[in-house]
């Protein structure tokens, strides 16, 4: 028998969903049979049901162990429904319904002014950038450059302790995010929200270390995309020139605020080939992602 949305998602059914489990196991059957997207932190729909209802009552998703048989109020079960209705009838992303999101294990605040953090640039992070930093060459002056919601500065933060970051965005949007992220994690004596168009405003032979995640979608692909990816602001996605034209400005102009040994990370996803066929004179390091992921270069300002 073909089980219909309709017979599962009635207003009704939060009369019957008492456990979390209950309604987490709801909300994956009524995601399976929809058409949905997964990409913005999670790949199926059991995951996706878990990262709206646990953050939606204060959670994080890893408690889902501590928690799976806990009782939800009348209240609970009916803001959870609707946050379920509109991801499910209106297509926004998760993140954008609960406000949060983790990236390398740390909460932030997230809403529509900045994309949904998913680069996998958070491997290398995890990983403490073994085999791509030199344990003794910690870098001291980071920069994020297209910083967005703060993510990568602030996980950067945490595992290079002595460090200083300037976040970097074109975007008053953005910034005004990732200084609230900033804030909630009390970094302010340690990450320094910037509002530049890329280098414009930074001073050169500063950096030890810049990583960046620049938009590189090409502008004439947006009529491919899935709905949810249209709820991310344009000026985080999208650039000129097949998607090129910021990664181009970012090979050139940084060697210039690179410290003589200095590293360049930057994530270009699908356009690997196209840098790759644009700079044939450039000895690009690409560096392997084991859970999912392409295109991310490093380059040492020799």
């Amino acid at each position: 028998m073909v089980i219909k949305l309709k017979h599962l998602f009635n207003e009704e059914i939060i009369n019957e969903l008492f456990s979390i489990q209950d309604i987490i196991r709801w909300i994956t059957s009524c995601f399976s049979i929809s058409n949905l997207w997964y990409g913005h932190g999670s790949d199926n729909p059991w995951d996706e049901a878990l990262n709206l209802v646990l953050p939606s009552l204060g959670l994080p998703p890893y408690l889902w162990n501590n928690v799976r048989e806990s009782k939800l109020s009348f209240k609970e079960r009916k803001l959870i429904y609707q946050l379920v209705f509109k991801r499910i009838k209106k297509r926004i992303p998760v993140a954008y319904l609960t406000k949060k999101t983790w990236f390398c294990g740390h909460e932030l605040y997230i809403d529509n002014r900045v994309l949904i953090p998913r680069s996998p640039i958070a491997e290398l992070i995890n990983n403490k950038f073994k085999s791509i930093i030199l344990p003794h060459r910690k870098p001291n002056y980071i920069l994020d450059l297209c910083t967005g919601s703060g993510c990568i500065a602030i996980a950067c933060s945490y595992i290079f302790p002595n460090a200083h970051i300037d976040a970097v965005d074109i975007s008053t949007d953005a910034i005004n995010v990732a200084e609230y992220n900033i804030q909630l994690h009390g970094l302010e004596n340690r990450i320094t929200p910037i509002c530049s168009n890329l280098f414009h405003k930074l001073k050169k032979s500063t950096y030890d270390l810049i990583i960046t995640n620049p938009p590189y979608v090409d502008k004439e692909d947006i009529k491919f995309l899935p709905k949810e990816y249209l709820y991310e602001p344009k000026i985080g996605l999208f650039c000129k020139n097949n998607g090129i034209a910021i990664i181009e400005k970012i090979i050139s102009q940084s060697p210039l605020y690179l410290k003589k040994n200095g590293i360049l990370i930057c994530e270009v996803g699908d356009k690997m080939l196209d840098i790759i066929e644009k700079y044939p004179k450039i000895c690009f390091q690409w560096i392997n992602i084991k859970n999912g992921g392409i295109g991310i270069f490093k380059i040492e300002n020799i």
